[in-house]
């Protein structure tokens, strides 16, 4: 009897000891596999940096197999899906935890926003557009929903719409409504809706739509040609050329597209538009009105120019004068040489036609930057053959300027063009391509394997027990095993 005693009480001194060594050192697997993890995302970030999308997304991979219940590889894996541009695995990815998630409203809205983001990557505008509104209705202070939706409505000419969130979005900021980059914004899109709106002959939209525009005092160049756009649609010439030398006067570069609007707008006031000298009459108006503005300028070649191309048609002896003016003061101004070789052709003056293609296709002539277009961006350089509001590359309001033949890129350019490579490249590595590391800790993987091994002495006895039994058990196992062969 005594034996049995002792026997039981050694036995649950065994169970006690394997209970103890048990649940007396913490269960350290979650901090190991947040070690894993961590590593795995630094590896993905580096390979990232260093535009090896295939390797990254096989260590986030590995990171999804360790553990699927977490939302962030998923997340990460979407957003290089959608930059190598694989819109369908990103899409699929982003319903996914849309579905898998859809009791958790944080996470159900960011991948909504992210679906959007697949949307507009994988051209259908139309889905991204009402992807982004729900996360809206659902959020709505949204700032990165707000200004894709933003962005959106304007792709789609849906400028109006576009100018009221971007009004959302300077409210959401604090910013000033008038000089902030939302509220200038703003003022350009409700322009252009003022615009469309004219086209439309909704005069009286187009006219609510410009006292929005000005109602903070803003008065730009767009605003103005608008302005004069509405005055000639009611047949108020008058106030459309007084709109268009203001806006001359605040950019003077602009004439080239204007000074044909100017002069049609001269020609509409006259009393007599039938007479023979009504032409002539107008132009000459018109060239008062662009001397008028270069006099208040004090010197602006373009001005200048437009006049000089102008008294062309009337007198060319005074156009000869204000050319040579022209390229004497500005002698890398192309459109001035052009201009001058094609009245020295019209007169048949050949010593003023050599000196001209001289200037033009000597060395240092420009006629090679004609070839690029006539209106540049001066955002980001961009070219073409027609005038802009808005540059179809960069998206920058109010950018277009007169090439100048200038036909080496400017150094501002060539830091731009590095700045335009730096932000893609930080936007593969920004918050929405990968997650942060969900380790704060920063305990590496051998600090959590020596911290396993330094264990308690109940710690060492429960595995010296639980290995001893374990081995009798796998003895006993074998000999049954063989008694059964």
């Amino acid at each position: 009897m005594t034996a049995i005693l002792l026997l039981a009480l050694g036995v649950g001194c065994m169970a006690a000891g394997i209970l103890v060594g048990r649940y007396y050192v913490p269960d350290d697997r979650s901090l190991k596999r947040k070690a894993r993890h961590a590593d795995s995302y630094i590896r993905a970030l580096n390979l990232v940096l260093q535009r090896e999308q295939d390797d990254a997304i096989d260590e986030l991979v590995k990171v999804v197999a360790d553990n699927v219940d977490d939302v962030e590889p998923y997340f990460a894996l979407g957003a290089l899906f959608r930059g190598r541009g694989e819109w369908e695995r990103a899409i699929r990815v982003h319903q996914a935890i849309e579905l898998r998630e859809h009791r958790n409203r944080k996470i159900c809205l960011r991948a909504r926003y992210q679906l959007g983001l697949d949307f507009r990557a994988a051209g259908m505008p139309r889905r991204a557009t009402r992807a982004m509104e729900n996360c809206i209705e659902e959020e709505p202070k949204f700032e990165g929903a707000l200004k894709a939706l933003a962005s959106l409505y304007e792709e789609q000419g849906r400028f109006a719409e576009a100018a009221g969130v971007c009004a959302k979005i300077a409210q959401l900021s604090g910013e000033n409504q008038a000089n902030g980059p939302s509220g200038i914004h703003s003022h350009h899109l409700l322009c252009a809706a003022a615009q469309r709106a004219i086209e439309r002959d909704d005069l009286h939209s187009a006219n609510q739509l410009l006292k929005e525009a000005s109602k903070d005092g803003l008065e730009t160049p767009h605003y103005l040609v608008s302005s004069a756009e509405l005055a000639a649609a009611k047949g108020n010439w008058k106030k459309a050329s007084l709109a268009l030398s203001r806006a001359l006067t605040i950019r003077p570069e602009l004439v080239s597209y204007l000074a044909g609007p100017l002069h049609a707008a001269q020609l509409e006031g006259l009393d007599d538009k039938t007479s023979e000298d009504s032409e002539s009459t107008a132009t000459r108006e018109t060239i008062a009105v662009l001397d008028q503005i270069e006099i208040e300028l004090g010197g602006e070649p373009l001005l200048l120019l437009a006049a000089a191309e102008m008294r062309m048609t009337i007198d060319g002896a005074e156009a000869k004068s204000g050319l040579r003016k022209v390229t004497k003061s500005c002698p890398e101004l192309l459109p001035a040489r052009v201009a001058s070789a094609r009245l020295a052709l019209d007169e048949g003056d050949s010593e003023e036609v050599r000196l001209q293609l001289a200037a033009l296709v000597g060395g240092q002539g420009a006629l090679d930057s004609a070839l690029g277009g006539s209106w540049r961006c001066s955002q980001c350089g961009h070219r073409d053959d027609y005038f802009f509001w808005r540059c179809s590359h960069c998206r920058h309001w109010q950018a277009a300027a007169l090439d100048m033949g200038l036909s080496k890129q400017q150094p501002s350019q060539r830091r731009r063009d590095r700045r335009q490579q730096s932000r893609v490249a930080s936007q593969l590595i920004s918050g929405d391509s990968l997650p942060e590391a969900s380790l704060e800790s920063g305990l590496s993987t051998d600090v959590l394997s020596a911290a396993a091994e330094r264990r308690s002495t109940l710690g060492r006895a429960s595995k010296w027990i639980s290995g001893a039994v374990g081995a009798i058990r796998g003895r006993k196992e074998k000999s049954d095993h063989d008694s059964e062969l």
